[in-house]
Parts: C-alpha cells; structure tokens; sequence
C-alpha cells in the first residue's frame, strides 16, 4: 500500500497524500494510536463541569472517557470502563456522589478509586488501589476542556505542552472575546467521508466557498483574506463586506491540530469538533456561543436562531462536498491531487504535521 507523503517538496510543486489515507483502514488504526491518543483533544466545555458533582462523557478513537468535577472541585477525566468486566460506567451527562458501573454495581468514587466491588466472595491477589478508574491528563483552556490520552494525570510532565500547542491562537482568539461567550446549542452530524476531508475542507484558504456556499461567499471579501501557519495550528481570517449583520466586520476561523476548529463571527462563536468513527464515516460536533448580555431577550434569540439555522444550511453543503469527495477517493481512477499554493497552504501544513507524527509507525 502507498502511504508515502513527502513533506520537504514545497507547495508549489507538491502532490497531496495519496489516497489510501483516506480509504485504508490500516492507515486509521495508526491515526488512532500515534495522533489521537497522543494528542490534546478538545472534548467538552467547562459549563457542562461548573459544580462539584458534575459529570459528562466522551469516546476518541473508541476510548469512553469520563470527566468531571469532584467534591473539593478538581477537574479530573478517566476512563470511563469498569475495572471488572470493561462495562461503560458513566453514561451521558449529569450530577453524581459516586460512580456506579450498571453491569455489576462496582462503584467508585469521584476520584476514580474504587468504593465497592458486591458480592465477589473469597478473593486472592486482589488490591482495591490497582482497580481504580485509570486518570487521564485534562486541562480547562478558555469555555474548552481538553484531554491527552497518553499524558499523566494533571497534565504535568505531559509529553505534549497544551499552553504551547494553542498559544499562537489564543491571542486573536482572546481579542475577539472568546473565553467569555455563552454556550448556546450542540448538533452533531454524521458524515460519510474520512475524518481528513472535513478537516481538508475547513483549511482550504476559503478555495470551496464561492463553489459550496453561495449564500455565505456572498458576504466576504476573498480579496482581504489572510491565512496564518503555526506548528500545530492556524488562523484564517477573512473580511467581510459589511452585507451581512451575522458576519460582523470579519470572521477568524482558528483551528488546533489535529481536529478542532473555533470560528467566530458577528456575535457568534461555533466550534467544531471532528471525530473518526470509522475510515469512510465521522462525527462532527458543533458548540454555538454567543456574546449577548441576556440570551434570552427576544432580538437575540431571533438573531442566535436565525445564525444557527444558517449554519446548518452551510454545514449541510459541506456534508455533501465532503462525502463527495471521499466517494472519489475510493475510484480507480484516482491516486493523488494538486494544492492551491494561493490558498490551501493550511491544508498543506496539516498533512506535513500528521505525517511526521505517523510516518514509523506505519505498515511497511
């Protein structure tokens, strides 16, 4: 199988990956265990763990995970599978005293350790400490909540520096008043199309926008549109024409390495999370905030309804280019493409970073 990518060729006169990173499932299996369980994760929000007792769960790359806030309100996350017979503990969101697992009734603390495990009989060799939910690092970045599978709990000494890892983006990001917007709604779409082409799709430089989008190219200036490339991140922002109240004076698409994006516009904020659920399927999650002083005032929720109703439109177009092209990806008639070297400098720099982390650790 053709895997190779070879990141030293410049843009200009650069092939883009062949297909098989789109179609193998060899290929994803090495994704999952060398990016998405390596990587800071965006899973979540830091309204949904506001008090102590609060809880809510997750799955990247088929791990469930639990996070919560405890008693004496630490944020903690963990695996969320019972130490007995691997059961999901934890389901969904909530409010919880302890955690107790719906198979067998072994039930744990908010710390993760184990509380009880009923009616086991005689046992030898068995250590309640060796049976908690094992900690998993988590941190709080702004309204997010973030988690690296591979990273000890806490997050000290992690292989991967969150601070680092966003810190080009939080400057434009912070200017624009991110960290004090209120979550308004979730949506989540199943796609059927490779978790990449999402990801392709949203870093093009704007290249699919007056194709897919005619209602929203209709308000931005290409002309003034400006792409930034950091290690394991970028900004795009782009002018409008000041046509459009949802817009704002210009939208700044940010995006983290290697599946989370952060757009914002007008008076609206909407990320956007991109999940592998297999090699021709992924799950987007979409979180809309707005920076309204009172939601709930009727001028604002007609504008939020209204911004989120276009939203979907928007997202319903890229649900179709996006399974478009993975239908084109499986054709014999396809192997490898061309870059825009004017505009998918960002696409370009996410398949560099992806293969320096994978290139080892794939088939021979």
């Amino acid at each position: 199988m053709d895997y190779h990518f070879d990141p030293t060729i410049p843009i200009e006169a650069a092939p883009t990956p062949p297909a098989s990173w789109y179609t193998d499932p060899a290929f994803l299996a090495v994704e999952k265990a060398e990016v998405f369980e390596k990587a800071w994760i965006a899973i979540g929000r830091t309204d949904q763990v506001a008090e102590p007792g609060s809880y809510f769960t997750a799955s990247v790359a088929g791990n469930p995970i639990l996070v919560l806030r405890d008693e004496e309100g630490t944020l903690r996350a963990m695996h969320n599978v019972c130490r007995h017979h691997a059961a999901v503990v934890a389901q969904e969101s909530g409010k919880a005293c302890e955690l107790v697992c719906p198979y067998h009734g072994w039930t744990y603390r908010l710390d993760g350790r184990l509380k009880r495990a009923p009616q086991m009989g005689k046992m030898t060799d068995f250590n309640v400490a060796d049976f908690s939910l094992p900690p998993i690092s988590v941190e709080a970045w702004g309204p997010f909540i973030l988690v690296d599978l591979d990273g000890p709990a806490g997050g000290k000494n992690n292989p991967r520096h969150l601070p680092s890892d966003v810190g080009p983006i939080v400057a434009p990001l912070a200017e624009l008043g991110f960290e004090t917007m209120q979550w308004i709604e979730r949506r989540n779409y199943t796609i059927n199309c490779n978790w990449k082409a999402f990801v392709d799709n949203s870093l093009d430089g704007g290249y699919h926008v007056s194709y897919a989008h005619e209602q929203l190219a209709a308000g931005l200036e290409f002309g003034g549109y400006a792409t930034h490339i950091y290690d394991r991140s970028s900004v795009q922002i782009c002018e409008t024409k000041g046509t459009d109240g949802r817009l704002g004076e210009k939208v700044t698409y940010a995006w983290l390495y290697p599946n989370f994006f952060i757009n914002r516009y007008g008076r609206m904020m909407d990320t956007n999370l991109v999940l592998p659920l297999g090699v021709d399927k992924c799950q987007v999650v979409f979180d809309f905030y707005a920076d309204f002083d009172d939601v709930q005032e009727w001028r604002a929720k007609r504008m939020i309804r209204n911004s989120i109703q276009q939203s979907h439109v928007i997202q319903l177009e890229d649900v179709a280019i996006c399974e478009s092209a993975q239908t084109g990806m499986q054709s014999l008639s396809f192997t490898r493409g061309r870059y825009s070297s004017k505009l998918e400098r960002s696409v370009h720099a996410f398949h560099k970073m992806l293969w320096m982390e994978i290139q080892e650790a794939l088939p021979k």
